[in-house]
């Protein structure tokens, strides 16, 4: 147990030293000049580049989940019956 508490405290660390290092700091250039305007829309740009991938993964699997549905709801079989069928009474006694 006390291992597992430090594999998890190692990889939080990490992952959060990672973040950290990647993130260019823009109060370096002047406020006017070209280059701070090109890096506060570099930063903009991978910002909203990885919540859009992370909204089209949950997207995806949100539809993966929605096709095994209609697949498990047998739609197609309960419209051939339906159509088959010569009044309701029929279709709800097959």
């Amino acid at each position: 147990m006390n291992i597992l508490k430090t594999i998890i405290s190692v990889l939080f660390i990490s992952l959060f030293s990672l973040t950290f290092s990647y993130a260019e700091d823009c109060s370096k250039y002047d406020k006017l000049s070209k280059e701070y305007a090109k890096c506060t829309s570099d930063k903009l740009k991978n910002e909203t580049s990885k919540k859009a991938e992370e909204i089209k993964s949950k997207t995806a699997k949100k539809i993966e989940l929605g096709k095994k549905k209609l697949k498990n709801f047998n739609l197609k079989e309960k419209l051939n019956k339906f159509k088959n069928s010569k009044t309701h009474k029929e279709f709800t006694e097959k």
